[in-house]
């Protein structure tokens, strides 16, 4: 009779085989990957772990479950947020990841991943959560870029609600895991108790393992297949950062130290067509005061075309609420 240990297990690989089908390894020149199979015809994975590819060197080889390899091209990606997205050459015979929600996931919940490895090399954390990842000695090269597979079984270890990434991306949900994952292996999926990919993994600050939700990579593939590319957001405004004067502080009871000036309003552009002036200064973001300029630009990820922001700003020493929809570039 088998034991409930022998049943656990044989369950585990089971889900992990199952997923497996649908996951690729990626090899550039000088870099190596896990990719999911995520859509009909897309292959997602991290954008990171792509990096150390020639800016020149677009181009990427998928190797199968089977060992087929197909040569393949990236079709956009959303760097703020760590997703890359690459084709799936047109007739290739490989199926589609059965997608989850991140957000069922809870604190202790056992997940599992499945993907390839390269080399023996262990990865570095990076020294913030979006900075590269590759420490001195790691980089990659022909030679030791190899496709071994691997999976490991962990834990949820911490979950928490949407934020920023050090580059101004939008995360759906922070997530980090207790999982092992290996050189050549960020972009692997996480794999929920019920066999479900909600989101991939890479690596954060000390080797730890955050997940890039499936909500994140989901809104990044719906604009490239909606528009043909990701774009960014774009309002049309020269800007420049200044100092609030004290006594303009006061007045308005205001907690910002700094303000975002207009220097500039292109014509047609959607800061225009919202009647914004030369002068005005930009104080909050749908009540997220502005602290940088980093900060507004980080505020126009690919997520924010086509919102409706509503920008308070300072004109003419009153304070008034100007509603822009966010255009794209």
């Amino acid at each position: 009779m088998d034991t409930a240990f022998e049943q656990f297990s044989q369950a585990l690989s089971d889900i992990i085989m199952q997923t497996h089908r649908a996951v690729v390894a990626i090899r550039g020149q000088r870099s190596a990957s896990t990719g999911i199979h995520w859509r009909k015809g897309i292959i997602v994975t991290s954008y990171e772990s792509l990096q150390s590819n020639s800016p020149s060197d677009s181009s990427f080889t998928l190797t199968l479950p089977d060992g087929q390899t197909f040569e393949t091209a990236l079709l956009g990606s959303a760097p703020t947020t760590d997703v890359a997205v690459l084709s799936l050459p047109e007739g290739v015979d490989l199926p589609v990841a059965v997608l989850g929600d991140a957000q069922t996931l809870a604190l202790g919940q056992l997940v599992s991943t499945v993907g390839y490895s390269a080399g023996g090399e262990r990865p570095r954390g990076r020294g913030g959560r979006r900075g590269r990842h590759r420490g001195r000695g790691e980089r990659s090269s022909e030679r030791n870029i190899g496709t071994n597979q691997f999976s490991s079984l962990g834990m949820v270890s911490q979950l928490g609600s949407a934020w920023r990434s050090q580059s101004g991306g939008e995360i759906a949900q922070y997530i980090a895991v207790d999982l092992k994952i290996r050189r050549g292996s960020a972009g692997c999926p996480l794999i929920n108790h019920g066999g479900q990919v909600v989101g991939f993994n890479t690596f954060g600050a000390r080797r730890t393992v955050l997940t890039i939700p499936a909500a994140t990579v989901n809104a990044v593939v719906d604009q490239l297949q909606a528009r043909g590319k990701i774009t960014k957001g774009y309002l049309g405004l020269g800007m420049q950062a200044i100092p609030l004067p004290e006594n303009v502080r006061s007045q308005h009871s205001l907690d910002n130290e700094i303000g975002i000036m207009v220097i500039s309003v292109e014509s047609e552009s959607a800061a225009d067509q919202a009647n914004m002036a030369i002068g005005d200064v930009m104080l909050a973001f749908d009540d997220e005061n502005l602290e940088s300029l980093r900060q507004v630009q980080t505020s126009l990820g690919p997520q924010s075309v086509g919102r409706t922001l509503n920008i308070k700003i300072l004109r003419g020493g009153q304070l008034q609420t100007v509603t822009v929809t966010v255009g794209e570039r």
